[in-house]
């Protein structure tokens, strides 16, 4: 049925759109129009790809050009889900040349949710995502540095119609409403309580009452915590919320959510016109069919889900609560009233009377330095509790309590280097102790203090399945990053020395052949490893000692401590100063190469002394002999540096080692694009593992799965009996064609939880 919507645009209205109760509708005109681009897009009940369902469809199509006519482009149908025709359509679709969609992974998963066979949705061979239409034809400037977003209405805004937010807008109109009378119910709910003091501002000021967009989105987490709450109001609380949960689009008039769907169809496709050209104007076909082949074995990936311990979860949210009270309590009797952490005038003023002077900043940074303050070192504490119980505690369960797993997406085009994103990489390796326990591993050494010191340790909240899937397999590319930086510099003909021989016998010689150590082919370089009958190398270097790897981030502090006018008495160990404390192994192992290690990777990301003097929390003197210490380290990777951006700088673009292509209109940030090399050369070497890999276990007919990436690991759910596999899987891993540095990847196992994972030796196979 041919619909005229309310709201149009002069965009909008070049597309018939259609309300589709019947496959047939939809089939009559596609079949007539033979479309070549098609878009299918899907409202749903939420976010949680497994939970969630989808309640309303769009499938729509741009006409091939010589279709189209002034007043017509294309055609979009919305209809209510149907299992029927959503699979129908998906048949439908296999006869486009490409189908998209925005962030399209999350509608695959809709698709399935929806009822249709997983098996059919892993067989789609044309699907594209216009985030990575966009990612290619965008400037290499993340959103922090004034980059374009990648949301679909923020895109069509500013580059396709003006008006594109107003849709959205009715939406949230409707659903402030719906929301609205959800709260007037809690108001009418609480009336009985008014006469003692319980109404709905009172709920607000004991719960963290957080704003969606100009809606309240109401949790369970306290907030004022010295308000108690009778057990009577908060069973209503959360019974109110059990009840009447934030509203999800599909509350919403089906009226404004037709022309809501209409129009995401509608400038999915107009993006898809407006800039894939530059895509293939880029030369970034190939990179762009790539990452098509990954949507499916992500989309597999995210599927399966890392299963939790609930109960643990749920002990460490109870003993992260009681840890949080206890620590308010005595900061509340030591300032003399009550408040938040994140009350910074109060803070402000306490500090005040006790320094003498008012604090521009309550920061990380002003704590830190008044750290032997009592209420400095509880607000440090507090402040970290109450993230780590927020974003890592509450998040997992939230997710994980509709069948124990935890699921998470990863974004495929996010980042401007290439690197693929998800929350589950933001889980800290850290484990987050009592006072006990710190104060036990300042005494003892880090890891050290017993479980029973431990509030919370995100690892150990992942478990393996068990039954048929009794391990989980970790296969971690060990320092990539620093060897693909390595390698970059060899690749520009001046090679790093120091860097290079952190990962291979560079320019050293066979102690009984005298041959100099070769890199041209994976044989040559797998020799880096060989040992003598007494385990030395069997390379020796100018001094004719063996070759031993260099300690990159114990090199770079060495360096730092030399531009601050030391004197080793021995490298690594101990040194001497005219003025300053000596530093000896300890402080050099704790704090100088801790330092280092943080520098080496900053400095990678363009950061220089300015910023190091921030983030490591160090004086403009430190932060500059960090600067020089590391150009010291690594003169070539300086250089390197200098020649991507110069180069940028004279032709706004340079491109990885696998085709990407990092575009910069203005160069100010060309600096930047040294790393953007780096990272995103190993970032689609690790986007290509995943796509090999999966092959290689379709064609084996193997049921260990893919669980996670997280950094440069990749995680596996182990089928009993295919243990076979792994020394495959290493082989795919560290056979890289354009590294001349050796790739190393290393093996780790457990039949229990992430943090009890144990190293495994593994031969390579041929």
């Amino acid at each position: 049925m041919l619909i005229t919507p309310k709201l149009e645009t002069e965009v909008t209205k070049k597309y018939k759109k259609y309300w589709a109760n019947t496959f047939e509708e939809i089939e009559e005109s596609f079949l007539k129009d033979k479309p070549k681009l098609g878009v299918f897009d899907s409202e749903t009940t939420g976010l949680h790809i497994k939970k969630d369902k989808p309640f309303m469809w769009v499938f729509g199509w741009m006409l091939p050009k010589d279709k189209q006519s002034e007043d017509v482009k294309g055609r979009v149908f919305a209809f209510e889900h149907n299992e029927d025709i959503l699979n129908k359509i998906i048949e439908l679709t296999k006869q486009l040349t490409m189908v998209v969609g925005h962030n399209v992974k999350y509608d695959l998963h809709m698709v399935i949710n929806g009822g249709i066979k997983d098996s059919k949705v892993y067989s789609m061979k044309n699907v594209s995502d216009t985030m990575g239409i966009c990612r290619m034809s965008f400037d290499a400037v993340s959103a922090r540095d004034g980059g374009d977003v990648l949301a679909l209405k923020k895109i069509a805004e500013k580059y396709i119609d003006p008006r594109a937010a107003e849709f959205e807008k009715e939406v949230k109109k409707e659903l402030k409403k719906i929301n609205d009378a959800k709260r007037g119910i809690l108001k009418e709910l609480l009336q009985p309580y008014k006469e003692i003091g319980w109404k709905l501002g009172t709920i607000k000021e004991a719960y963290k009452v957080k704003k969606r967009n100009d809606m309240d989105l109401f949790t369970k987490e306290r907030k004022q915590r010295w308000i108690e709450v009778p057990k009577e109001i908060e069973e209503l609380y959360f019974k109110w919320m059990e009840d009447h949960p934030f509203a999800d689009y599909s509350e919403v008039d089906r009226n404004i959510m037709m022309e809501y769907v209409h129009g995401d169809g509608i400038y999915t496709l107009e993006i898809v016109e407006k800039f894939y050209p530059t895509v293939l104007q880029r030369n970034q076909k190939a990179l762009f069919e790539k990452e098509n082949k990954l949507i499916i074995e992500l989309l597999k990936m995210e599927r399966v889900g890392m299963k939790v311990d609930m109960k643990y979860l749920q002990d460490c949210f109870i003993k992260c609560d009681n840890e949080i009270q206890k620590l308010y309590e005595e900061l509340w009797e030591i300032v003399g009233e009550n408040f938040t952490v994140s009350q910074e005038k109060i803070i402000a003023g306490y500090f005040e009377a006790v320094l003498g002077e008012r604090p521009s900043s309550t920061d990380k940074s002003f704590l830190k330095k008044h750290k032997d303050i009592r209420v400095a070192q509880l607000i440090t504490r507090l402040r970290r509790l109450e993230k780590w119980q927020s974003t890592y505690i509450s998040r997992i369960i939230e997710v994980a309590s509709y069948d124990g797993n935890f699921y998470t997406q990863y974004g495929q085009f996010n980042t401007v280097s290439g690197r693929l994103g998800s929350d589950a990489q933001q889980f800290p390796k850290e484990r987050i102790l009592t006072e006990e326990g710190e104060a036990y591993e300042k005494e003892n050494g880090e890891g050290k203090a017993p479980v029973e010191m431990e509030i919370f340790s995100p690892r150990r909240a992942f478990i393996v399945e068990g039954g048929e899937y009794d391990k989980i397999a970790y296969f971690d590319l060990s320092q990539i990053e620093l060897r693909a930086q390595a390698n970059y510099t060899m690749l520009l003909g001046r090679p790093d020395l120091n860097l290079c021989r952190a990962y291979m016998p560079y320019k050293c010689f066979h102690y009984k052949t005298g041959e100099e150590y070769k890199f041209e082919t994976k044989k040559d370089r797998l020799r880096w490893r060989e040992k003598q009958e007494n385990g030395d190398s069997v390379w020796l270097m100018e001094n004719k000692t063996p070759w031993v790897p260099t300690d990159v981030h114990s090199e770079t502090s060495h360096n730092t401590l030399i531009a601050l006018g030391y004197k080793t008495d021995n490298k690594y160990k101990s040194y001497q100063h005219v003025k300053d404390s000596p530093v000896d192994e300890k402080s050099f192992k704790k704090f100088w190469r801790y330092i280092g290690k943080m520098f080496n990777f900053m400095r990678n990301y363009g950061g220089g002394a300015k910023k190091a003097s921030e983030a490591l929390e160090v004086s403009m003197e430190i932060a500059n002999a960090l600067v020089s210490g590391w150009s010291n380290t690594f003169p070539e990777v300086s250089y390197y540096q200098k020649m991507v951006s110069s180069k940028v700088q004279s032709t706004h673009h340079a491109t990885n080692m696998y085709g990407r292509v990092y575009f910069l209109t203005n160069t100010d940030k060309a600096y930047k694009v040294g790393n953007y090399l780096v990272q995103g050369s190993c970032a689609d070497m690790l986007k290509d593992y995943v796509v090999q890999i999966g092959r290689f276990l379709d064609e084996n007919n193997c049921k260990t799965k893919f669980l996670a990436n997280i950094h440069d690991e990749l995680q596996f759910l182990v089928h009993k009996g295919e243990e076979w596999i792994f020394p495959h899987i290493k082989r795919i891993m560290e056979d890289v064609e354009w590294m001349k540095v050796p790739v190393v990847v290393d093996l780790e196992i457990t039949e229990t939880t992430w943090a009890e994972k144990k190293e495994v030796e593994l031969e390579i196979v041929a």
